[in-house]
């Protein structure tokens, strides 16, 4: 597969690990950064999943005039340590916006475990097929640092974010005001039209203590 040979080029890796996503860049750069993601963290603006998603979206053959969307926000586990109080409403009659906040009551650290897994509809009726793709768990503190070190641009549009080598995360409220879905870090080649929903998980050793998920819609431009 491409993808391993991507990742065992390590001059390609030495090259591109912390070059920054652009419409224009290689599939392999695509590949080597989300490879390099450690984890899925507290601070989950929609900016955090959509690096993870771009591994799925990677794996379809390629497609032009795509156009992605915030479709909606779902939490149902652990309001209690972390409440996603994040909604979706429609901007203007072509964009969606991501607004609302997120109350962080406990301190968040490597020792909280996130997971992803990723799911297509291709008809966009709810009927969601799992995406084989496998990606390390990890803590939080490294994935937001990674963050910060690749995605400086967007990381600033998030309202009180913590900065880059804080750890532990202190209790805050993180704020999203109008955020529309970065198209300009999107593959568009690769995505399909259809939903694509990305399920995290939280773990404090093997005891769920989170979950929520963000569902986008990809549609022809």
């Amino acid at each position: 597969m491409f993808y391993e040979r991507c990742v065992d080029n390590q001059e390609i890796v030495l090259l591109q690990n912390n070059a920054t996503i652009e419409r224009d860049a290689t599939d392999c750069l695509y590949k080597i950064n989300l490879f390099n993601l450690q984890n899925i963290c507290f601070c989950t603006m929609a900016r955090f999943v959509l690096v993870l998603i771009l591994v799925h979206f990677t794996y379809y053959q390629q497609t032009h005039g795509i156009y992605v969307l915030f479709d909606r926000f779902e939490q149902s586990v652990g309001q209690d340590i972390m409440w996603m109080d994040l909604r979706v409403r429609k901007y203007n009659r072509t964009m969606t916006t991501l607004n609302g906040t997120v109350y962080l009551y406990q301190e968040a650290s490597d020792d909280f475990q996130f997971q992803l897994d990723i799911f297509y509809s291709r008809l966009g009726n709810q009927q969601f097929n799992h995406v084989p793709v496998k990606l390390p768990s990890a803590g939080t503190c490294s994935f937001l640092d990674n963050l910060h070190a690749t995605y400086p641009q967007h990381m600033k549009l998030i309202g009180n974010v913590p900065e880059r080598g804080k750890c532990p995360i202190t209790p805050r409220q993180i704020i999203a005001l109008d955020i529309e879905f970065p198209n300009d870090v999107v593959p568009k080649n690769m995505v399909r039209p259809g939903l694509y929903k990305a399920v995290i998980r939280g773990y404090h050793g093997r005891r769920e203590i989170m979950n929520y998920a963000f569902v986008l819609k990809a549609i022809d431009n």
